[in-house]
């Protein structure tokens, strides 16, 4: 069998007017294909080029001799040269890049990636989910709507980011944001979990006036209040909440894993193998972690969602892979064979390598120019 790479393909897919996913594909000499994403990276314009420079690096490597090398390779220049923007952006396409060479080198042994990961078979893996995306126009009825439907489908756990937008007329980001959270909260009752996402976009005085009354709404974890680095800003939030504190999706070093840790306030681990630049990293990073549980930060699309679903095997701490529920899309229908998530749940393959591909006949957004 050759495993010569002839091919790295940047599949880029309108999911909704929000979010459009980006996979990667790197088929070998020998037909067979892998499968990363590298969706969210935070300047998606810039993706078709940054691919385009990497593609001839990646064409003629041998994917199982050499592919993890041409990755560290990469990972290292990455943390050597750019702008943060930059390197975030080439850390996540390097993630995308990782993930099909895993996906390959599973196949070429004829396992499932969870196995050649080194995890232990569990037959499906537990998921929660996200509602952000699918608010319609941000307002409390809208997140309400959404939450009381995902409870419907079965999902026990909801987790909302009430203070992303706009505040409505006449009110602070900090009353708008409550109000979605109150909302979401009375739709999904007291029995289903409500978790909670700043994404850092209150400040001090105003996480001292939200956190208290967050608080109240029992939220089960709240996340990127603070940074999760910086032990004064956690050891702030952890006199003032209650919840318990989740973060660190964009860890990918050790020492930014050892800081996160450094005050014992951390009880939810958020990991990302795109922002890791690779499930052979966050393997790594996964080997440093005790004391608090391992969730999988992943607002993307199936292919994504499938590699979580394998990393979950590998960490005795895992609770939960995140899936963005609500988008108005058949996700199901990207990938081959389906994407099947029931009653906060997807199965997990014991097919070779990943398990699901990109489907046939879908339309994709313009590929690279030919002289990319």
């Amino acid at each position: 069998m050759s495993m010569r790479i002839t091919d790295l393909r940047l599949r880029r897919f309108r999911a909704t007017q929000r979010s459009t996913w980006m996979f990667l594909e790197v088929e070998t000499e020998d037909g067979l294909v892998g499968t990363g994403e590298c969706s969210d990276s935070g300047w998606p314009e810039q993706v078709p080029e940054t691919v385009g420079l990497l593609a001839p690096r990646v064409r003629g490597t041998d994917a199982l001799a050499g592919g993890q090398d041409l990755c560290d390779r990469l990972r290292r220049e990455c943390a050597a040269h750019g702008d943060p923007r930059t390197r975030f952006l080439r850390r996540t396409v390097i993630g995308g890049l990782d993930m099909a060479l895993a996906d390959l080198a599973a196949q070429a042994q004829g396992v499932p990636l969870w196995q050649w990961m080194g995890g232990e078979r569990r037959e499906d893996v537990p998921v929660y989910a996200n509602i952000n995306r699918s608010g319609g126009r941000r307002r409390p009825q809208d997140f309400a709507v959404k939450a009381a439907a995902a409870v419907a489908d079965g999902h026990g756990k909801i987790k909302v980011a009430p203070f992303d937008g706009p505040p409505l007329p006449g009110e602070s980001i900090v009353d708008t944001g409550l109000a979605i959270a109150r909302a979401v909260r009375e739709a999904i009752g007291e029995d289903a979990e409500l978790m909670i996402d700043v994404h850092h976009k209150l400040s001090e005085d105003e996480l001292a006036v939200a956190v208290p009354r967050l608080d109240d709404l029992g939220v089960a974890w709240l996340e990127d209040a603070v940074d999760v680095t910086d032990p004064e800003a956690m050891r702030w939030l952890a006199a003032r909440a209650k919840a318990p504190i989740a973060g660190g999706e964009t860890l990918h070093t050790a020492e930014q894993l050892a800081a996160a840790l450094s005050t014992g306030h951390l009880k939810v681990l958020l990991l990302d193998p795109k922002y890791t630049a690779g499930v052979t990293p966050l393997l790594r990073l996964a080997e440093r972690v005790t004391g608090v549980d391992v969730t999988y930060h992943n607002p993307c699309g199936p292919i994504s969602t499938a590699v979580c679903a394998h990393l979950s095997t590998v960490h005795p701490g895992f609770t939960l892979v995140e899936y963005m529920y609500g988008e108005d899309v058949d996700r199901a229908a990207v990938v081959s064979p389906r994407e099947s998530v029931t009653a906060a749940s997807l199965p997990l393959s014991m097919a070779p390598g990943l398990g699901v591909a990109l489907a046939p006949g879908l339309t994709f957004l313009p590929d690279l120019p030919e002289s990319a």
